[in-house]
């Protein structure tokens, strides 16, 4: 996953397990220097599609170009293909999207799985900068109180967006989720920290470290009757 803003003069990235921070981070600096094209597309185009980077340059300029060769220098890759999660919109310059690395040429079935598997992607990505920043204004012992009384990472992210006021189909839009799915952790949360209503449970979840103390919470009439 990576991460690229104007604000920066490099950007943030992680990988999965095996990969080391450093590295990815290495690569993706690299990337950026040697004018990677799928930064340059998804930023400019605010295309949601997945794309090679061999599809937007042609064959022969990706085949010559420097970014090929960061990918064959970290990766052993001669392919690169990104998946959008955030496009810049409005004033926003914010771009984040995973990027995947291939020795082969993407076939159509593995573009087909990457489609369908951008929806899930957007949404762990939307659900790790919410419950990033939360924990940065709470502090990193909120995910410790959050797994003493049962919480998982989720109903967490719906509890911190819950006390900012947000009703449940603000959350499944922010979090790219449906409503149902919603509806679904807030009756877990009442269950689990026996609370009744928004209101009751924005209150004690600031009074138990789980949000910060001044949460935005407004209005008391309950979304999800709590389970009996």
């Amino acid at each position: 996953m990576t991460e690229i803003s104007r604000q920066r003069s490099c950007p943030l990235a992680w990988a999965a397990g095996g990969i080391g921070d450093g590295r990815v981070r290495e690569l993706s600096r690299q990337s950026m220097r040697c004018g990677n094209p799928l930064i340059g597309h998804y930023r400019q185009a605010r295309d949601p599609a997945p794309r090679t980077a061999e599809e937007l340059t042609g064959s022969a300029a990706w085949r010559n170009s420097a970014a090929r060769s960061v990918a064959r220098e970290h990766f052993g890759a001669e392919h690169v293909l990104g998946v959008p999660c955030t496009l810049p919109a409005g004033r926003s310059d914010l771009l984040r999207g995973c990027v995947v690395y291939s020795r082969k040429r993407f076939s159509p079935a593995q573009r087909a799985f990457l489609c369908r598997a951008q929806p899930i992607l957007a949404a762990v990505d939307a659900h790790e900068r919410v419950l990033s920043r939360a924990l940065k204004r709470a502090g990193q012992d909120a995910s410790n109180r959050a797994r003493q009384y049962g919480l998982t990472s989720r109903e967490l992210t719906v509890l911190i967006l819950l006390g900012e006021a947000l009703p449940a189909k603000a959350i499944a839009a922010r979090l790219g989720i449906s409503v149902r799915t919603v509806q679904k952790h807030i009756e877990n949360l009442y269950r689990k920290l026996d609370t009744k209503d928004r209101m009751e449970t924005a209150l004690l979840a600031q009074s138990l470290g789980l949000l910060p103390p001044r949460s935005p919470f407004i209005g008391s009439r309950p979304e999800v009757p709590r389970d009996s």
